[in-house]
């Protein structure tokens, strides 16, 4: 049932009647028979799958959650010293800790074995071939359960955080399922943590006017997006990507690549808005997802703007724990005893930040391009922390001023030009059709298949890249604003008439200009296979 499609929207608009009809104290429970049926619609066994997940994960939460209570009564008892109270910390969390390991074990063998058996198989039979021991060209397929990446993170921090007592153990495990099967989030995102997704579950929410003009509004902008653009978009990646053999040129591929790009974010930032959009209508905040990630200067401040919440989760529960690990504090020490202080300070950073973007590559995929796509950016990262004190001297040297807008149009097309470069990786089928690609734009410029008309042939007419370059501009104009303002609640403040002419505009726009019909599948997310 993707979030499209018109089923979803009669799906959308039964729940949301039943949910203010019955009365407040009974509505979380409409959202989790919702939740079940729209997760139901995907397959049963990939529910089966689901369930697993959340009944381990809440086995090992409420032992973990025993513990802490067992040590806080442990505490209140009278005649304990410092010391007494200090081994019974220690023994606690010692018993926390390898249940959390049970569990992280548990619920990460569920991804690996659902996700990834058929890559590893692959990859296992192409080193068997090296020795030249055949095998059977017949894989052993699993199914790939909807949205498993994005509710496995939800249930790895979950535990992390409650081993850790910043969140209390949830006891009912239907409020759980509930967390962890929220229909909005479940398929692409936002990556929810309990503490601030699970009370607002619980809550007897009340109708407001405002959540459901606010929320039909950021679904009807993530439809404009996908529809009108991204689908446009696709298919003229798609012609160019699919057929890569039977063209050259840099500038060619640069600019399919370019499309790729916009694709990709008018297609996963789309989804944000129908997901916070639909979480609204239930008075209930998702948290941004996105945050005009094309405006940034730098590849760091890229990745703090794009898909935030899986960012967050890798700094939280990657990046920090690996950088405060004895192995890490002992070669910070080192490396800055042996190299200096800033050097150091690179070279013990160097491990953290390569985990979590290999780390990052493997979650996008059971593929080689992915990891490759994330050593990519994690190799960026390093050599802009290398040389960005070079560059700042270079700039005072040579005089250029760097407080003005041409100077940050500039940083922000280099920012994006390194951006295309991995999103070869990440679009081509493989990784050897990545190298091809590469290759092929490096046989010349390839200006002429975009000149004279040409670009026409490539899937889109001269009406539909009209289109395309009309939806752009104004995904620009309301980003350029969403920089300097909430464009929802200015909207608000307009008058009456105008706001419901830009409203009937954008729907009209979605009606008329959207792609339906034989030979689009605009039901189809590109984030939805992670």
């Amino acid at each position: 049932m993707s979030y499209t499609s018109s089923t979803y929207l009669l799906f959308l608009v039964a729940v949301f009647c039943i949910y203010y009809i019955i009365r407040p104290r009974h509505r979380m429970y409409v959202l989790l028979v919702a939740n079940v049926i729209f997760y139901l619609a995907a397959g049963f066994d990939q529910f089966l799958v689901l369930l697993l997940a959340t009944a381990v994960s809440y086995v090992v939460a409420c032992k973990m959650g025993k513990l802490h209570e067992k040590l806080e009564k442990q505490k209140q008892e009278e005649g304990l010293d410092r010391k007494q109270i200090k081994r019974m910390k220690a023994n606690n969390k010692k018993q926390r800790k390898r249940i959390l390991i049970w569990g992280l074990v548990l619920n990460i063998g569920i991804l690996v074995v659902f996700k990834y058996t058929n890559f590893l198989l692959k990859t296992g039979y192409s080193i068997l071939n090296l020795f030249g021991i055949g095998h059977g060209d017949d894989l052993f397929k699993l199914i790939m359960p909807l949205g498993i990446s994005f509710f496995t993170f939800q249930i790895l921090s979950y535990l992390i955080d409650v081993y850790k007592g910043k969140v209390k153990a949830q006891k009912n495990f239907l409020k759980y399922l509930l967390y962890i099967s929220f229909f909005p989030s479940v398929v692409q995102g936002p990556i929810p943590r309990y503490a601030d997704l699970g009370t607002q579950l619980y809550e007897e929410h009340r109708f407001e006017y405002d959540n459901l003009r606010d929320g039909a509004l950021l679904i009807l902008w993530g439809f404009a997006k996908k529809l009108i653009l991204a689908e446009r978009l696709g298919t003229f990646v798609d012609q160019i990507y699919g057929n890569y053999t039977q063209y050259t040129g840099m500038l060619f591929f640069f600019v399919a690549t370019a499309a790729f790009s916009i694709q990709i974010y008018a297609d996963f930032s789309g989804c944000m808005d129908i997901a916070t959009g639909t979480a609204r209508l239930f008075g209930i905040r998702l948290a941004p997802n996105f945050l005009r990630p094309y405006f940034s200067k730098t590849m760091p401040e890229f990745w703090r703007r794009w898909h935030v919440t899986l960012g967050n989760w890798f700094k939280d529960y990657v990046f920090y724990p690996i950088s405060i690990s004895k192995f890490s504090l002992d070669l910070n020490k080192k490396a800055r005893k042996r190299f200096g202080n800033e050097f150091g300070r690179i070279v013990s950073s160097a491990i953290p930040i390569l985990a979590v973007w290999l780390l990052t590559g493997i979650w996008h995929g059971p593929d080689w391009k992915y990891v490759t796509w994330g050593l990519f950016h994690g190799i960026l990262i390093m050599l802009s922390m290398i040389f960005t004190p070079y560059n700042e001297k270079l700039v005072q040297k040579l005089h250029i001023k760097t407080e003005c807008f041409s100077f940050r149009l500039f940083q922000m097309g280099r920012t994006f030009l390194l951006c295309c470069l991995g999103r070869v990786f990440f679009r081509a089928d493989d990784f050897a059709s990545a190298i091809g690609i590469l290759k092929r734009a490096c046989t010349g410029i390839g200006w002429y298949r975009l000149a004279n008309g040409k670009i026409y042939n490539y899937g889109l007419n001269k009406a539909n890249m009209t289109v395309v370059i009309v939806a752009m501009l104004v995904l620009l104009t309301v980003s350029i604003l969403q920089e300097k303002m909430d464009v929802l609640e200015a909207l608000k403040k307009q008058n009456l008439v105008f706001r419901w002419v830009l409203i009937y505009a954008l729907l009209l726009a979605v009606v008329i200009f959207g792609m339906y019909g034989p030979g689009y599948d605009p039901s189809a997310f590109i984030y939805e296979k992670f």
